[in-house]
């Protein structure tokens, strides 16, 4: 899966619980970890590398 339909994947399944929240940590040479976090108490974390974010950033300017 790509970050985005994991990102939605997420974010579909735990919309009913509240609000969430997110943040991103400090970009580095390799990439920076992203993470949501439910009030259920389930957080989704990943570290993104930027050839990730490249190519997702690319698949939804496709989408556009």
């Amino acid at each position: 899966m790509t970050l985005s339909a994991d990102v939605q994947a997420f974010v579909t399944g735990h919309r009913p619980h509240g609000t969430l929240t997110d943040d991103a940590g400090e970009v580095t040479p390799n990439g920076y970890r992203f993470w949501i976090a439910c009030p259920c108490g389930v957080t989704f974390e990943r570290w993104i590398t930027p050839r990730e974010a490249a190519e997702d950033l690319a698949m939804l300017a496709r989408l556009n």
